[in-house]
């Protein structure tokens, strides 16, 4: 299990002074990292076998987001191996021990050359996650949405050098920070985002253009993102707002 500690930095937080969702992310990423080091299954180690990680599915809820210079700690750990997939948990605590956040991710293995999906390799498929009480639900392959077929409102977002990951693909964060600047100005100052279920469908790379398609409904977004050379789609997300 992986434990560490952060403390919310202006530049990590919001018009409102809150911590960014981008920000907390990116806090779960580093910690995972940090966790896969451990377990000899980085992305160095991947690299080595001709692999790298990607993040299929994502579903977190944030109960309340910490303030600036707030401490919180990150706890995450795998929970279950399976064939292709590998399940993460995240969990995020304040100093007194309130729960702020927890989300539930499913990765899989691909080749670098065919950048293409494969069976998880057997050292990674020989880890024994930590026993821990109540993990998460595994999240289904699929998820239980899909956007509608109606016109939707449409914003454009160009892929920069800065999105990229080691893989050389766009950064699950970079997608999610897409979806957010998508938000029209009300829902961002006047609402927090509680829930985030994100279904990752296809990779985008550098220079792709990519078009973000929202569909609101009483504070519920349903969120498509595709490449807009040929339409076709890069992520399926699912957004709550309170």
């Amino acid at each position: 299990m992986q434990t560490d500690t952060y403390t919310v930095r202006g530049y990590e937080a919001d018009a409102t002074g809150r911590l960014t969702l981008p920000t907390l992310m990116n806090w779960m990423q580093e910690s995972a990292n940090r966790n896969a080091l451990d377990y000899g299954i980085g992305m160095a180690d991947l690299t080595a076998h001709g692999l790298g990680w990607m993040l299929m599915r994502f579903r977190l809820t944030v109960h309340r987001y910490p303030a600036y210079g707030e401490t919180c700690t990150v706890s995450t750990y795998p929970t279950r191996v399976e064939k292709y997939f590998i399940y993460r948990d995240f969990k995020v605590v304040s100093a007194s021990g309130e729960l702020l956040a927890e989300a539930a991710s499913t990765w899989v293995t691909f080749a670098v050359e065919r950048r293409a999906m494969v069976p998880l390799p057997d050292f990674i498929r020989r880890l024994h996650p930590p026993a821990v009480a109540d993990p998460l639900p595994a999240l289904p392959s699929k998820p239980d949405f899909s956007p509608p077929e109606t016109p939707a409102q449409v914003h454009r977002r160009a892929i920069g050098w800065y999105d990229l990951d080691v893989n050389q693909h766009t950064n699950n964060v970079s997608y999610v920070q897409a979806l957010l600047e998508s938000m029209p100005e009300e829902f961002l100052r006047q609402k927090h985002l509680y829930e985030l279920d994100l279904f990752f469908k296809a990779e985008s790379h550098l220079y792709d253009q990519l078009v973000v398609h929202t569909w609101l409904t009483d504070g519920v977004g349903l969120h498509r993102l595709v490449q807009g050379a040929d339409g076709r789609d890069v992520l399926w997300a699912r957004s709550v707002w309170h």
